[in-house]
């Protein structure tokens, strides 16, 4: 699927063409279209793409952050110079509906953009071999080291962060413990002790690997800390470790604190995640400034979210019997269908 989205300035061209075509004499008239041919072939940077948007498939945070990149970069003022971005166009493109005979012909359309946007793992591996033109990428985990012309919205957001969202909407918990594996979320945990929050008084972290001994390190939990913070780690978060983890927190009425909403089907009580939207809005802003200044200036290969939010399942915090804030809330998790 390809939609092209267009601005304001497409609009008026339009009206303009017509207004002429009106207004010539009939002898005239018949010559328009290769006249119009001409034109359009001898300006045709000018009606280059102006963006691309690259999407995985139509998943519910993809869709979301799709939305919240279209909506703020049609709203944003064309730069001018070299790397103007003209009529603050956008190309869409569903890569699960590209038919695979069609990838040669997808990768000459985005080599001629002024920009691609690449929203997910498999958007992000079909664009890997782009340099002439700068990438934005978003929601994509398994991104590893890039060229220059990438610049990344990373899914991670600080420890302090997370912990004032926790403190908000959990005010009551004075006490959180964390199971993590060194090779994986070492440097994670230096940071976590390093951000003091008021009403957290204890971060009880117990390393897991291969020899630790699950139902051990969790009974040292019990009864020692008020919630217990997940973490995004492979091993962490297996059917098996998982299913003792929620089983933990029933026995003990014990909250899990997610890093994504989609556990929160599964028994975690709140997720302090990122707002995918906002993401597609920050990206947007990326695009425009980059267009406006190049990559020469300040720009990090990496920027972390702006935004932080809470999602909490009302339904466990109740049967809990764990308070919260109304107000350290932003969204009450709803399954699906509903029910």
């Amino acid at each position: 699927m390809a939609r092209k989205v267009l601005g304001l300035q497409d609009v008026v061209y339009s009206h303009v063409w017509c207004a002429f075509f009106e207004r010539v004499d009939s002898p005239v008239k018949k010559y328009l279209p290769l006249m119009l041919l001409l034109l359009l072939a001898m300006s045709a940077p000018a009606w280059a793409l102006d963006c691309v948007l690259l999407q995985s498939s139509a998943l519910k945070p993809y869709e979301e952050a799709r939305q919240g990149f279209e909506k703020s970069w049609l709203a944003q003022h064309s730069a001018t110079g070299p790397k103007s971005i003209s009529g603050n166009t956008v190309t869409q493109v569903l890569l699960s509906e590209q038919q695979a005979t069609g990838g040669f012909a997808l990768k000459k359309q985005l080599q001629s953009a002024r920009l691609v946007v690449a929203i997910g793992d498999q958007a992000l591996e079909f664009v890997k071999d782009l340099r002439e033109v700068v990438v934005i990428y978003l929601l994509a985990p398994s991104a590893r080291t890039l060229p220059k012309n990438f610049i990344g919205i990373e899914m991670r957001i600080q420890p302090s962060r997370q912990l004032a969202a926790i403190n908000k909407a959990l005010p009551k918990v004075r006490s959180i413990g964390v199971l993590y594996n060194p090779g994986q979320s070492g440097q994670w945990v230096q940071e976590a002790l390093l951000s003091p929050v008021a009403s957290v008084q204890t971060l009880l972290f117990k390393k897991f690997d291969s020899q630790t001994s699950l139902p051990g390190a969790l009974q040292e939990m019990a009864g020692a800390v008020d919630a217990y913070w997940l973490l995004p780690d492979p091993q962490l978060t297996s059917p098996q470790v998982l299913g003792n983890l929620l089983e933990f927190s029933m026995k003990h009425r014990i909250p899990i604190i997610s890093f994504s909403e989609k556990y929160l089907a599964q028994g975690a009580a709140v997720a302090v995640t990122f707002d995918t939207t906002d993401m597609g809005a920050q990206a947007a802003e990326l695009g425009a400034r980059i267009a406006r200044d190049g990559l020469e200036g300040d720009i990090p290969a990496l920027t972390p979210p702006r935004k932080v939010r809470v999602v909490a399942n009302s339904t466990v915090l109740e049967r809990l019997g764990v308070p919260s804030t109304p107000k350290g809330i932003d969204a009450i998790y709803t399954p699906e269908g509903g029910r």
